[in-house]
């Protein structure tokens, strides 16, 4: 009977393409790899079941392929039936066309450009993209710099040009997020708060925004 292995806490980034964590020296089990190059590790999945529900990925590891061995337990997931894409696409959400964004959105945008740094108002443009992907919808500012989810505010950012980061506070409590959080995060009034700082916080972000409580 051929061994069966589960991973846990996947993200989907897009179909037949996934990030969860995996330490390098586990990623080496698969076998020998082409590469050995940056943070992220590369797996090929020749057969796999995706459990959307769970978060869970399941395989065979004799239908594992290991393409690079990174330095982090970032590991990027490739299901070989899936379309070949450009290996920038692999490691970030797609961005949609300007036009996918509503006014508060596009409010939102303008102000991280201007407020933030080159590279963290790409992030928030990532961030925002990848939310839009799942769930339409449009952000409406509040005081400053904050921005609220409509029409159901399950979850809320706030730029914070001062130490260049993205909080966002997500509709639960820090124990409903515990499951699936790979960031830190913190109580919020009741609800949930984490920080966004880099792109390699993005896969992180969006899964725990998409666990965040929706009105029914």
């Amino acid at each position: 009977m051929a061994l069966k292995m589960t991973v846990t806490n996947v993200f989907k980034i897009k179909t037949g393409i996934w990030e969860f964590d995996m330490p390098p020296h586990q990623v080496q089990h698969f076998g020998k790899a082409g590469h050995a190059i940056g943070q992220k590790s590369v797996l090929l999945f020749h057969s796999c079941n995706y459990d959307p529900d769970n978060n869970h990925l399941h395989f065979d590891p004799e239908d594992v392929s290991p393409i690079n061995v990174g330095t982090s337990t970032k590991v990027i997931g490739i299901a070989v039936e899936t379309e070949v894409i450009e290996a920038n696409e692999i490691l970030r959400p797609e961005v949609p066309n300007s036009t996918a964004f509503g006014p508060g959105d596009r409010e939102f945008l303008r102000l991280a450009n201007s407020e933030l740094s080159e590279a963290t108002a790409n992030v928030a443009k990532l961030l925002l993209a990848g939310v839009r992907q799942k769930s339409p919808g449009d952000l409406k500012r509040g005081k400053l710099r904050n921005f609220s989810e409509t029409p159901d505010n399950f979850w809320y950012v706030i730029i914070q040009p001062r130490i260049d980061e993205l909080a966002i506070t997500v509709r639960g409590t820090v124990d409903h997020f515990k499951p699936v959080a790979r960031l830190e995060i913190k109580d919020d009034r009741g609800n949930t708060r984490f920080k966004v700082k880099s792109k390699d916080d993005l896969p992180a972000a969006l899964q725990i925004i998409f666990h965040a409580i929706r009105k029914s």
